[in-house]
């Protein structure tokens, strides 16, 4: 493969951009429960942020569409994104909403639960997308996720979808998908927690099943099997 032509193709990123604030314990907390945890430690993340990041890092030409608070975080990201080679010409700053956080306990075992403040990234509106129309117009593929509002999302896969662009979403956090929105897709890729993934106009589950389920202009669903604890399968 042509790693060089690869890494020139340009890739945007439009989702959410979160400062994880992690605490490391012996077991999950129970409802009502208090305990004591260990190692305490914050990072940059955000399901949106983490793509784009891992696409720099492996030497691709990435946007990143998102909206940070005005405040340490948000001016915090910004300064990362830049660092990790990402453009951030449509990193949007909100003087109204705090920026994203995500509070995350990890037990011995790896198992973690996670509360996500979405602070900012709930205000990542198509108004602002329709500033970043160049950017859409440009890319050879996006990917989204859903921890930036819905209607958003659908607003991106509809004008790339006019535009004969690929869109790949990861539908987490789980929520129904709008009929609309599963025809513009390319690919979709629901993680290994065994959440319910449907359509909403006829409720197709997206769960388990084993096959690729296809989507319109000949896209094609990547979902995870529900008979096997990790891993996805096309």
């Amino acid at each position: 493969m042509d790693t060089t032509q690869t890494s020139r193709r340009q890739i945007l990123v439009v989702g959410s951009s979160n400062t994880d604030m992690v605490i490391k314990a012996a077991h999950l907390p129970r409802p009502g429960e208090t305990i004591l945890g260990g190692t305490f430690f914050m990072n940059p993340g955000g399901k949106g942020a983490n793509q784009a990041v891992a696409i720099a890092r492996l030497g691709g030409s990435v946007t990143f569409i998102c909206k940070t608070g005005s405040d340490i975080f948000g001016h915090q990201s910004q300064q990362l994104f830049e660092e990790e080679g990402i453009n951030t010409s449509y990193v949007f700053s909100d003087s109204g909403n705090p920026s994203g956080v995500a509070l995350i306990t990890v037990d011995e075992k790896a198992e973690n639960c996670i509360v996500v403040a979405s602070g900012a990234n709930a205000n990542l509106l198509p108004s602002d997308l329709a500033k970043a129309e160049e950017a859409i117009e440009l890319a050879d593929l996006i990917l989204m996720q859903l921890e930036v509002p819905m209607e958003t999302v659908c607003f991106v896969a509809d004008i790339a979808w006019q535009k004969g662009k690929k869109v790949i979403l990861n539908p987490a956090p789980a929520h129904p998908l709008p009929a609309d929105l599963l025809h513009h897709l390319y690919l979709i890729t629901p993680n290994g927690s065994g959440d319910d993934y449907r359509c909403e106009d006829n409720g197709r589950d997206f769960s388990g099943g084993g096959r690729p389920y296809p989507f319109g202009n000949g896209g094609a669903a990547c979902y995870y099997y529900a008979g096997i604890k990790r891993g996805t399968y096309l």
